[in-house]
């Protein structure tokens, strides 16, 4: 049985991390005033209107923003917010570290006991700490920086709350700022959109700025090794975000199993003796996506290639087309391809249809089984279940050599259809061709079409890199 995998694409290793040059004295993790890297020296500096502190889990985010706060209160006798989304869910996390943060340089009074309301500071200045689910006594007035931790739990209006309170008016300091630390989410979030068109900023923090996890050399330390073993352990979109760093997928996923470790492999061509096929799911203004798929003896299917443009004629599809099918290595002549029903539309005005137009260039199209949720279901069951006890192995893999990855970004895209949790939701694209659900529909037209699912106890068996 020939491997899945041709290319590496296993979980990582650490090797020693690139050494940023650190600021000032001591540690994180012990009393003493902190030597900062990377984003999080950044932090202790940066003016900008509004930024964030975005990275995977563990990269010493929120002491960084923290620490900013600290200074910022003792630089300048004003007023500050110290934020979250849940204010029930301060005490043990972002208040804990704040803790330790005061604690180092000193002079800080607490108010309001166990769960504080404000920390006043012997220059006047004094932190405010607020939950957005209560957040009218505080956000009626005027501050000089509000720190925010955790930021993608925000709603948009939340975070634009805090933006008209900092304006600068009736402020103190002469850098009024929003700024705090967030953890990658989808790929559409609102931070990301506000980033964008240069309304925010983010600074990309990496495990290597935590002297926790790397030491001055840029060797894992025995907290970093374990941490890291932690991290490591993630699956799915999870491990993309917060091993990874990554913003992708939405919120609430239809498949929350994808896995780039598992299901994105590498080939340079078709293996030779599999069975090979082709789906196409036709767009002008929004993509048109081709996919070429094959199964190997034990019925697991990979998509070998992918070609996708919008806005382009059908002889620029065919040479695009002819060129991949070349580069795999696989004939034009007697590939079978699949294709949503709307290639046999014909309009007042042209009586050819798109079915048409592709037989002329050598292309003959087949009906493609359109049916929505079982098309859903059938990609699904192909992804496998990592969750499950035992594990269930994928059988459906994305070829990152010739446009699996775009595939993979758009199943980690889709959610379920409100009107209908069994189906996804219908994802249109922009004027420009992004964000839709073709490279879907594309994928489920070709699984439909291929083999049908082998039980794992009668499929042959393969290597560990199948997987």
């Amino acid at each position: 049985m020939p491997s899945l995998i041709s290319g590496a694409h296993g979980r990582l290793s650490y090797p020693a991390a690139p050494v940023r040059r650190a600021t000032t004295g001591g540690s994180l993790d012990r009393p003493g005033t902190p030597r900062f890297r990377g984003a999080a020296e950044t932090a202790q500096h940066i003016t900008d209107r509004a930024w964030l502190l975005s990275g995977p889990a563990e990269t010493g985010k929120t002491f960084a923003g923290l620490w900013r706060l600290d200074s910022e209160a003792r630089r300048v006798p004003d007023a500050y917010i110290l934020a979250r989304k849940v204010r029930a869910t301060m005490d043990s996390t972002v208040l804990s570290t704040w803790r330790r943060i005061i604690a180092i340089r000193g002079g800080v009074t607490v108010y309001g006991g166990e769960h504080p309301a404000f920390y006043q500071y012997p220059n006047g200045a004094r932190v405010w700490v607020v939950g957005f689910d209560n957040p009218d006594k505080i956000l009626s007035g005027e501050f000089g920086g509000a720190y925010v931790n955790q930021a993608e739990e925000l709603d948009e209006q939340d975070y634009e709350t805090l933006t008209t309170r900092t304006t600068g008016r009736g402020a103190r300091t002469d850098t009024p700022m929003v700024w705090g630390d967030c953890n990658p989410g989808a790929e559409d979030h609102w931070i990301k959109r506000r980033e964008a068109v240069g309304a925010l900023r983010l600074l990309e923090s990496t495990h290597a700025d935590n002297p926790t996890l790397y030491d001055e050399a840029g060797a894992l330390t025995d907290q970093g090794v374990r941490s890291m073993a932690v991290l490591d352990a993630l699956t799915g979109v999870r491990y993309q975000r917060l091993r990874l760093g990554r913003w992708v997928g939405a919120e609430g996923a239809y498949y929350q199993q994808l896995d780039e470790h598992l299901h994105l492999v590498t080939y340079h061509t078709a293996p030779p003796g599999w069975r090979v096929w082709a789906a196409l799911d036709y767009g002008f203004a929004h993509l048109l996506s081709f996919g070429v798929l094959a199964s190997d003896p034990g019925g697991r299917i990979v998509l070998l290639g992918r070609h996708a443009r919008n806005r382009w004629y059908i002889p620029q599809h065919v040479a695009a087309m002819d060129e991949l099918l070349a580069a795999l290595g696989v004939p034009k002549s007697g590939l079978r391809i699949v294709a949503g029903h709307d290639c046999w539309a014909s309009g007042h005005d042209d009586p050819e249809t798109i079915a048409d137009k592709f037989r002329a260039h050598g292309y003959l199209l087949e009906r493609a089984t359109i049916a929505r949720v079982a098309g859903a279901r059938a990609v699904g069951e192909r992804l496998g279940n990592p969750a499950a006890s035992p594990p269930v192995p994928p059988t459906l893999f994305l070829n990152d050599r010739f446009g699996g990855r775009a595939v993979f970004d758009t199943l980690a895209r889709l959610t379920p259809d409100p009107r209908n949790p069994e189906d996804v939701k219908k994802i249109d694209a922009d004027a420009a061709g992004r964000g839709g659900d073709d490279d879907y529909d594309m994928l489920r037209y070709g699984v439909m079409a291929g083999p049908p699912l082998v039980p794992a106890a009668r499929r042959p068996s393969a290597s560990r890199a199948t997987y």
